[in-house]
């Protein structure tokens, strides 16, 4: 019999620790001003690079869970997996915007015009006035993590047909402690902080315990009958 995963681990803590360290260590810093912040979140600094670190290993988990569902001849799983690996993937790519400033590559001339970084990536790009960064990466996202964070989790417990999705597709849902960390860091940041670029910090809570939420997520229900 397979022996369940602990309710918390020694990764759990660790990745918690390097958020809340970062995190405290932006607080301190934006007392003295915003150059000061700036060196904590720099483009190429350990926030970035650690929240590109999850990402791509986000990315792979998703990616090997899909090969594995694949020889179980999962289609759903597979489609799950395959679209979240993906995800994943571009959000590596926008991260570190598609490995431009590693690679020294100059970016075109369409990016150099409408991304307000000059970067190639889209998510500093405004088009017709429209910031997408706010749109899509800011407003959108925060509805999708409500749902994923807060909804989903009683939905899959509360609602049978929700439940039998989850599990047909190998959702991972995430553990209460992985919700409250969240929501404590993600509400103590613009309280503290409330400085230009903060969402770095969102980002790398974020990355860090979606990555945590694949290597250890809630029961998949399999335990709860579903005709309960």
């Amino acid at each position: 019999m397979k022996k369940n995963i602990s309710w918390i681990t020694i990764l759990d803590i660790i990745v918690y620790s390097v958020i809340i360290g970062f995190v405290a260590y932006g607080k301190s810093q934006s007392n003295f001003g915003q150059e000061a912040f700036d060196k904590v979140i720099r483009e190429d600094g350990w926030v970035e690079y650690l929240t590109a670190l999850f990402l791509l290993l986000g990315s792979i988990l998703f990616a090997s869970k899909a090969v594995k569902a694949k020889k179980q001849k999962s289609g759903k799983k597979v489609f799950f997996n395959v679209l979240a690996s993906f995800v994943f993937f571009f959000g590596l790519g926008e991260e570190i915007s598609w490995g431009q400033r590693i690679f020294s590559v100059q970016s075109g001339e369409y990016f150099m015009q409408n991304n307000y970084q000059g970067e190639t990536n889209l998510h500093n790009l405004e088009i017709g006035g429209v910031d997408l960064n706010i749109l899509i990466f800011s407003k959108l996202m925060f509805v999708a993590l409500i749902s994923y964070f807060i909804i989903l989790p009683i939905l899959t417990w509360k609602v049978k047909a929700i439940r039998k999705l989850v599990i047909d597709f190998g959702v991972p849902i995430p553990r209460l402690h992985h919700i409250i960390v969240l929501l404590a860091v993600n509400t103590f940041i613009p309280l503290a902080i409330n400085l230009v670029k903060e969402s770095e910090l969102h980002e790398l809570a974020l990355t860090g315990i979606l990555f945590l939420i694949l290597i250890n997520p809630a029961k998949t229900i399999k335990d709860v009958s579903l005709t309960s």
